[in-house]
């Protein structure tokens, strides 16, 4: 049988991907708190409303929690680490495939 779509599984995974946003965020985060701020500067280049945005839907999707009670620090929840592994698993693979195509 012929594959004309992915499972919708795989299309908000891809999401996370082909937004880089998130996955700069994803990448920069870890299970223990990161306060807003801290994160406002390793994510550089988004604007701060559209940071938000951003959590928020990182939020909605259950991949990180915030914390009000901590300054609005925000972590890695167990689908984020996930995600996270996911993250550095594609950069390990990425960087493989740059050491074979510059050893040619």
């Amino acid at each position: 049988m012929a594959l004309t779509q992915l499972n919708l599984g795989s299309e908000l995974g891809l999401e996370v991907l082909h937004q880089r946003w998130y996955a700069l965020i994803l990448y920069q985060l870890d299970p223990a708190p990161t306060d807003f701020m801290e994160l406002r500067r390793t994510v550089r280049g988004i604007s701060t409303f559209n940071l938000l945005l951003r959590l928020k839907k990182l939020t909605d999707w259950g991949l990180i929690t915030s914390i009000p009670e901590d300054d609005y620090s925000y972590r890695l929840t167990p689908s984020g680490v996930m995600f996270h592994n996911i993250l550095t698993s594609l950069e390990d693979w990425g960087n493989q495939q740059l050491v074979h195509e510059l050893s040619r």
